[in-house]
């Protein structure tokens, strides 16, 4: 699975994020372009420990199911719901909000795997490899929706 530790991969993310305007559109879902970035930071303070979180509920805290869905199985488009706690930051201008995803990355990559919160509300328990899957693979699924 790839991760934002990656310089490449991040080199990647950050690119497709440079390419986004405050007029790109969804191509599945419900959320819009000015959801976007504040929703991707959301996960990000989730991970970082900035945004306290609810405990881990459902099938997918289990080890297995976990596994599958961070490291294996595409997310399916339009039909999951995350939890409240990544979509709590309102919407600011583009360029805050913007800036503040690009800074969170940058936060992210430098703080070591074994600082980062020991569970996530829907995964469950989560390795630095399970939120670095988490978190290359939401960026990627939502840059996608917004087609880049």
């Amino acid at each position: 699975m790839r991760s934002l530790r990656d310089a490449t991969a991040r080199a990647e993310i950050l690119n497709r994020i440079e390419q986004l305007t405050a007029h790109s559109q969804r191509r599945w879902g419900r959320m819009d372009i000015s959801q976007l970035l504040p929703h991707l930071s959301d996960l990000l303070r989730v991970t970082l420990g900035d945004i306290q979180t609810s405990p881990p509920a459902g099938p997918m805290r289990f080890a297995p199911v976990r596994y599958l869905m961070l490291h294996v199985l595409p997310w399916p488009r339009g039909r999951a719901e995350g939890p409240p706690e990544v979509f709590t930051t309102a919407p600011d201008t583009w360029e805050h909000d913007r800036a503040a995803l690009l800074g969170l990355i940058e936060r992210y990559v430098e703080t070591p795997p074994d600082a980062l919160p020991p569970t996530n509300p829907v995964f469950g328990n989560m390795s630095g490899k399970d939120w670095d899957a988490l978190n290359y693979k939401h960026l990627d699924h939502h840059l996608t929706q917004f087609g880049v």
